[in-house]
């Protein structure tokens, strides 16, 4: 998987453009905005809007 243009923090949702990226995963970044610096807690755009489609289609689960 190529180096994304940017990932977003998964805490305050803002996209990061610094960071460093090797065999696929991310190796460090850091959050300019809330200052998460945890590699774990950032997604590139592809995994955090399959995160989100997730989410939306657990709530509608619940509600019926």
């Amino acid at each position: 998987m190529a180096a994304p243009e940017y990932l977003i923090c998964v805490e305050c949702e803002t996209p990061t453009y610094v960071f460093e990226w090797a065999a696929g995963r991310v190796i460090e970044a850091m959050c300019p905005v809330c200052g998460n610096d945890d590699p774990a807690s950032f997604l590139s755009e592809e995994e955090y809007e399959a995160m989100t489609v997730d989410d939306e289609g657990d709530d509608d689960e619940e509600k019926e």
